[in-house]
């Protein structure tokens, strides 16, 4: 048995925290969606159909990583999924043609992708303190996300949506240098659990696969209410502004508050973990969205709606940490392989949820939102219900 990995110095967390900040700020599409719709002249479907290619190709390339990310580790991804944002969100903002939009948004899905899975790699592999530690890292990222659209708001109306992705381009860059200078300090503490004999030329697509076999019900729970998050982060700025017919500023309050449900749902699972399964927890939350927003048509009052927006974000906020943890509970010899793959679920829920979202708003009306919503959670309570109690210590592996 290895011993756990000692816990990690100040330095090395705000290392590996930092790259965090340039996943939560690209992904502000609530406030950054109406100036790509003005600019390209999109539909809600079209504009549903941006953010799904995005999360799509961060599903297929976290695919790809998952068989090779516990050979390379997370600071070597890291090191080449930073540069790869900021090329591409410089691209996005020059490109004029929708179609040549495309091959870049897979570019950035693919880079924001394996930034976040390198980082969730990271925490996931400190042993009994996984919990913990992934817990402070999406903390982290929703405190970063509740700046987020509300910076995003003032920069926009300010300057617009180039503006605002060119600036994070430019951070990214600056953490990338940050990453090979201090890349000796991230690989004196291990990230990598797995014994010496897995780095092996083994076959690594069969054992990944029966791996993932095992955590398949709690991917799919991720899958359904990381779709969920995806939808409200996406849609709930134009939702308030189409119910309510506020002003742009206020309508910007509408995702800070989702994000503030999260940032407070995830310290308060932080500490609840220590005492309560990922199972419980996760099965208790997710039902928490769906409930609330099926409240949203009956409220009249915009304050009203902020509130249950905040209720929202504390149902889908333990998808990633309790959704990796469990995995890592499951299969604790693959935490690599169980990160990506609830990574890459919950990434392609982000994308597909939003995009049907769009279309269903293009044939019928923004009412349909808490419809999603509902759907999402019973889906993802379902699955997570149907996940075996069993700890499974490691699959077949030659």
């Amino acid at each position: 048995m290895a011993s756990a990995p000692p816990q990690l110095t100040t330095r090395q967390l705000a290392f590996r925290l930092s790259p965090m900040f340039i996943v939560s700020w690209t992904r502000t599409y609530s406030v950054v969606l109406p100036g790509v719709i003005a600019t390209f002249g999109l539909t809600h479907s079209q504009a549903g159909l941006f953010v799904g290619i995005i999360e799509s190709g961060s599903f297929a390339s976290l695919l790809l990583l998952g068989l090779v990310i516990e050979r390379l580790g997370g600071v070597r991804v890291l090191a080449i999924s930073l540069p790869m944002v900021a090329c591409a969100l410089l691209l996005m903002t020059s490109i004029k043609s929708f179609l040549w939009l495309i091959p870049v948004m897979l570019l950035l899905g693919t880079g924001l992708a394996w930034t976040a899975n390198s980082v969730n790699i990271l925490m996931a592999s400190m042993g009994e303190r996984r919990a913990f530690y992934l817990g402070i890292l999406h903390t982290t990222f929703s405190a970063f996300s509740v700046i987020a659209p509300l910076a995003a708001g003032l920069i926009v109306s300010w300057g617009s949506w180039q503006l605002f992705y060119r600036l994070i381009a430019v951070v990214a860059i600056l953490l990338t240098i940050l990453v090979w200078r201090l890349q000796h300090t991230s690989q004196s503490s291990p990230s990598n659990p797995m014994p010496a004999k897995r780095s092996s030329p083994n076959p690594q697509a069969k054992t990944a696969w029966q791996s993932i076999r095992v955590i398949l019900t709690v991917c799919f729970g991720a899958f359904a209410l990381a779709g969920v998050q995806g939808t409200l982060n996406t849609w709930s700025y134009l939702y308030v502004e189409d119910r309510f017919h506020v002003a742009h500023e206020t309508a910007t309050l509408a995702p800070a508050a989702f994000w503030i449900g999260i940032l407070l749902g995830r310290f308060a699972l932080t500490l609840l973990s220590q005492h309560f399964s990922a199972r419980s927890l996760l099965l208790l939350s997710s039902l928490v969205p769906g409930m609330a927003l099926q409240l949203m048509p009956l409220c009249s009052a915009y304050g009203l709606a902020m509130v249950l927006l905040f209720m929202a974000g504390l149902g889908v906020s333990g998808t990633y940490q309790l959704g990796t943890s469990w995995a890592a509970e499951r299969i604790p010899t693959r935490t690599g392989i169980a990160s990506t793959a609830i990574m890459a679920f919950a990434w392609l829920g982000i994308g597909i949820w939003p995009w049907t979202t769009g279309i269903l708003i293009d044939h019928y009306s923004f009412d349909t939102l808490p419809h999603i919503a509902f759907a999402g959670s019973i889906l993802a309570a379902s699955a997570f219900f149907l996940t075996r109690r069993t700890r499974i210590t490691t699959p077949n592996t030659p």
